[in-house]
């Protein structure tokens, strides 16, 4: 008895078309992964219906999929699909059915998985896949997308130093996921340091919305404004964060932001911002806020002279004394310009296209001597032990500009 149901099933199952729908299931993409090559996606769910793209460095693949569920409705719809001729004729014999096989595309860059998922859903991050296959950036061995990023306003180099002290105000969070704001904040007030703009401390911002009793909407300025000029700030920067999408199961993310400097007497905007990216390299998006930040500020310092638009890809801090000043080099990156000219760390750099470092009052004031332009020479006059070196460096557009 229990082998015949058994054999009956056997027969049914196939006639009805419930086999098919679990073969073609889209419940197959759950086995992928990133990262994963192509010879893996083929392994674990065979070869695509349609090729839908193939310029020698994107693909794209098309999987006609049934949705999940699928095979439930060939099972109840089982006596009348064997009627009808059941597998034989399958899908023709689905007739009153709205959930037939739909497309689903896999998207990999240089034979690697980056996306997946129904056409019109992944169709934004198949635009970062193009970004990441033509733009990408190094980090710690790991080949990560850039940042589409914007930034512009009117101030500049004439205007920069009117604004001697600026105050970050706390981030709007992204929907649902509080603490975001505060994390930016504290991103965007760390690299304005690195620009060398005097930043008000986070405990005198936070002493002061305590005592003015302030709880900031961001819906509105006015009360941000009024902070600024509390604390003393010449400018403010207020901003949110979008979207902060975290995909730890495909180890992908997405963030969001936006930033506003406002000058704190006038109300003027002096310079916004924003980016965005998807990452499918890691599932960490604070790393990639940081990014859309760094962006940004280049953005901000290029167009206020705090920043060349050339970078030589070297780490170094100002040490001395009234009696002498030099940058001390602390890093060099592997593979850019100023390794390749022959900077080793430890290096004494005493001058920059020839204006002695020992002439500039301020660390800014040095950093505008060593300043390069993209493509142009950088002549740093370098003391190493008890040698004098003239080493030419030829600056790399900076990134994000």
């Amino acid at each position: 008895m229990a082998w015949g149901i058994v054999a009956m099933v056997s027969i049914l199952l196939p006639g009805c078309g419930v086999g098919y729908t679990i073969v073609k299931s889209e419940a197959k993409l759950d086995r992928l992964s990133v990262p994963m090559t192509k010879a893996q996606v083929l392994q674990e769910i065979g070869r695509p219906d349609r090729i839908v793209r193939d310029d020698g460095r994107m693909l794209v693949w098309e999987y006609s999929l049934t949705t999940r569920k699928q095979w439930l409705y060939e099972m109840a719809y089982c006596p009348i699909s064997v009627w009808f001729g059941g597998c034989i004729l399958y899908p023709m014999t689905n007739f009153a059915s709205d959930q037939r096989e739909h497309p689903q595309h896999v998207v990999l860059v240089d034979d690697e998985l980056c996306a997946w998922g129904p056409p019109a859903a992944i169709l934004q991050r198949r635009r970062v896949c193009v970004t990441a296959g033509m733009t990408s950036t190094r980090y710690g061995g790991r080949i990560r997308p850039e940042p589409v990023v914007t930034g512009n306003g009117p101030i500049n180099r004439d205007t920069i130093d009117q604004y001697r002290t600026m105050a970050v105000m706390l981030f709007k969070d992204a929907d649902g996921i509080p603490g975001t704001g505060s994390r930016v904040a504290g991103i965007v007030t760390n690299l304005m340091l690195d620009l060398d703009v005097h930043m008000v401390e986070r405990s005198k911002l936070d002493d002061v919305l305590k005592e003015q009793v302030i709880r900031l909407t961001h819906t509105d300025d006015s009360d941000a404004l009024e902070v600024g000029k509390l604390i003393g700030a010449q400018a403010i920067i207020v901003g949110e964060v979008q979207q902060w999408e975290r995909r730890e199961q495909e180890r992908t993310h997405s963030v969001s932001l936006a930033l506003r400097m406002i000058d704190v007497e006038t109300g003027l905007l002096l310079f916004s911002g924003q980016g965005h990216l998807t990452d499918p390299t890691t599932d960490d998006p604070e790393s990639s806020a940081r990014l859309i930040v760094h962006r940004m500020l280049a953005r901000f310092g290029a167009q206020t002279g705090l920043l060349g638009s050339g970078h030589i890809g070297v780490s170094w801090e100002l040490q001395g004394d009234d009696l002498s000043r030099f940058y001390v080099v602390k890093e060099l990156r592997s593979g850019m310009p100023a390794e390749k000219a022959g900077l080793k760390v430890g290096d004494r750099v005493i001058a920059c296209n020839g204006a002695p470092l020992f002439d500039a009052m301020t660390n800014r004031e040095a950093k505008r001597f060593c300043q390069v332009e993209a493509g142009q020479v950088l002549q740093l006059n370098v003391r190493r032990a008890d040698q004098l070196l003239m080493i030419p460096v030829t600056a790399e557009k900076r990134p994000g500009l």
